[in-house]
C-alpha cells in the first residue's frame, strides 16, 4: 500500500489538477473502448463530431441503363427496380446497423431528409433484415426510407466499406461519391442539391 501510495504522490506533483482530470477522462474512454456496446457508441460520437462535408467529384461519371437496373425491397416486400429513380436527383446510400461511420452520419442524412425529402428521391440500402433494421431506426427516432437489397448493384456503385453514398443528378451523372461518414445537412451539399433540382 505504501509503494502506491508513493506512486501516487509522485504523479500527483507532475501533474497540475486539469492533467489529471483529463488523464482519468482518458483512462475512463480506453475502459470503455474495450466494451463492445460502448465502443460503439464511443466510435459513433467522435466520427459525428469530426464529419466533413463531401466534395464535388473532379470527373463526373454517369450511370448507364444497365447501372440502373437492379431491384431492392421496402419493408412490406414491396420490389423496386432502381430504374424508377431515372430524370429524378437521387442521394443513394449503402450502410449497416453495426457500422459506426454509418450510425454517425444518420442524423445528418435525417435531417437532409427532412428538408429534401419531397424532392430527392432518398434510397437507403443495407443486407440486414428488418428484424434489425426497425428497432435500429425507432430507437433512433429515424424516418429515413431503408430498404434491403434484392440484386446485387452494378459495378460503378460498388464499394468495399460502407458507409458509401451517391448523389445523382437528374441525368444519371455521380455528382458527389463518398465513402465513410459526411455531413451530408450542410449548406455546400444543399447547394449542389438545390442546384440539381432546377436542371
Amino acid at each position: 500500500m505504501g509503494f502506491l501510495k508513493e506512486q501516487w504522490e509522485k504523479y500527483r506533483d507532475r501533474k497540475t489538477k486539469a492533467g489529471i482530470v483529463l488523464d482519468f477522462v482518458f483512462l475512463a474512454l480506453f475502459l470503455a473502448m474495450l466494451n463492445p456496446t460502448t465502443r460503439k457508441v464511443i466510435s459513433s460520437s467522435v466520427i459525428r463530431y469530426t464529419m466533413t462535408a463531401p466534395k464535388v467529384e473532379k470527373k463526373i461519371n454517369s450511370l448507364a441503363d444497365v447501372d440502373y437496373n437492379w431491384r431492392y425491397q421496402d419493408k412490406d416486400g414491396i420490389a423496386i427496380n432502381f430504374s424508377e429513380n431515372k430524370g429524378k436527383v437521387v442521394l443513394l446510400n449503402f450502410w449497416a446497423t453495426w457500422c459506426p461511420p454509418c450510425v454517425a452520419e444518420m442524423p445528418s442524412l435525417q435531417k437532409l431528409y427532412d428538408e429534401y425529402g419531397d424532392r430527392v428521391e432518398f434510397v437507403l440500402i443495407t443486407n440486414e433484415g428488418f428484424n434489425m433494421i426497425n428497432p435500429f431506426m425507432t430507437k433512433r427516432g429515424l424516418s429515413l426510407p431503408v430498404y434491403t437489397a434484392i440484386d446485387p448493384v452494378s459495378d460503378i456503385l460498388q464499394s468495399k466499406s460502407i458507409p458509401v453514398t451517391y448523389l445523382i443528378s437528374k441525368k444519371g451523372e455521380i455528382i458527389l461519391s463518398k465513402t465513410g461518414a459526411a455531413k451530408w445537412h450542410s449548406d455546400k451539399v444543399k447547394q449542389v442539391i438545390d442546384n440539381l433540382l432546377v436542371e
